[in-house]
């Protein structure tokens, strides 16, 4: 893979070169931003570091220059800037069509650079593998599981199924690795159906073991406009004598957004078999409120990136306390995804919050490792 690093300060170019290198990256740096134009005209990065903060320049026109020239190529923005100009940047570049994929705030953090060079490097190998198909249909494709915690208990609500690639030879993958490609091969209904059928399962094994949780599982855009879903799930729960109101089906708000009649269509027939729906990623798309009213949603998930920085970033918590308050004023239960110390947890249970999900209390594991979390969790004292 290239990577181009932009960048007025030589020092953080070559300490990006050398991480990069290490990683199997072609690395081209410029701390001149006159030149970008230049250099994208013999080198096609796959990978582009850039600085928002450089003279004569600033990162909002090189946002739009890169726009203009540059297909296909994911983008992280870096700045010694606050997190709300970094934010701001991000989400401007999104809108600009570029693909940011992380936004890292100076001084750099070794350990999160060599991390998402790691991810990068991963990603472009697997999105290499030429039989996705096979791999599909030869159970390399698996599920992990993630526990969901009520807060006000501590009991265990349920878990969220979770798909991962077991590669032949980069290991296992995450879906921001292999998910981009099964969407391009037209194979996402049939990794639906294998993530549908393991799951129910999974989760019928863990309620004839006396174990009385739910299921969530993520649907995408394509399948959540088929009018026959509605009828699939509910035959399928019938199949593994799963009780339908112990399903919930988790849609991002963006793609619930999209063809917001037949979205309507399918989820309310989903509430009308008891299946639960959940507003996956809420506070990162673009829905209104009287949109939001009409859905017949029965939870709402805070995307993490908030709920990560809210114990340190000020607008963070603004944002993640009144998607909690909007939520239960519409009836819908909270959960927040992306818990990872106790600062985080404590915030939420103050505040009210239902659910909460991530690190903090359990990360994705196999089926066998959760049974045995399950025990642990259940014998730490309350306090």
């Amino acid at each position: 893979m290239r990577m181009l690093v932009i960048d007025d300060e030589e020092d953080i170019c070559d300490l990006i070169a050398e991480v990069g290198s290490r990683r199997g990256l072609e690395v081209k740096t410029i701390s001149n931003p006159e030149n970008v134009l230049k250099a994208l005209e013999g080198f096609k990065p796959d990978f582009i570091m850039l600085d928002l903060m450089m003279p004569n320049t600033d990162g909002v026109e090189l946002l739009r220059l890169l726009a203009e020239h540059v297909k296909n190529a994911k983008l992280c923005l870096i700045s010694g800037s606050d997190t709300r100009v970094l934010n701001s940047a991000r989400r401007l570049g999104s809108a600009h069509g570029l693909d940011v994929v992380a936004a890292l705030e100076k001084p750099l953090n070794l350990t999160v650079l060599s991390s998402l060079f790691d991810q990068i490097v991963a990603g472009s190998a697997s999105t290499a593998s030429p039989d996705l198909a096979q791999a599909i249909v030869s159970g390399q494709f698996t599920l992990h599981y993630q526990p969901v915690i009520e807060m006000a208990t501590r009991h265990v609500k349920g878990v969220e199924a979770l798909a991962r690639w077991t590669h032949p030879h980069r290991g296992t993958l995450l879906p921001d690795a292999f998910l981009e490609q099964v969407v391009n091969d037209g194979l996402m209904q049939a990794l639906t159906d294998v993530v549908v059928q393991t799951s129910l399962a999974q989760l019928a094994k863990w309620h004839h073991a006396g174990e009385n949780i739910t299921l969530s599982m993520n649907v995408t855009a394509s399948t959540l406009l088929d009018l026959t879903l509605p009828d699939k799930i509910a035959e399928l729960c019938k199949q593994y004598d799963v009780p339908s109101e112990k399903l919930i089906l988790e849609v991002t708000e963006t793609e619930a957004m999209r063809d917001v009649t037949r979205t309507m269509d399918v989820l309310l027939r989903m509430r009308i078999r008891n299946i639960g729906v959940s507003i996956d990623d809420f506070g990162t798309g673009h829905s209104s409120l009287r949109e939001l009213q009409r859905m017949p949603f029965s939870e709402m998930k805070i995307d993490k990136s908030f709920v990560i920085e809210m114990a340190r970033n000020k607008d963070c918590a603004v944002i993640v306390n009144s998607i909690i308050d909007l939520a239960h004023n519409l009836g819908l239960k909270a959960v927040a995804e992306g818990v990872e110390d106790i600062r985080v947890w404590n915030m939420l249970a103050e505040k009210g919050c239902d659910y909460a999900q991530g690190f903090f209390m359990g990360k994705p594991m196999p089926a066998g490792e959760f049974d045995v979390w399950l025990k642990n969790w259940r014998a730490k004292p309350t306090a």
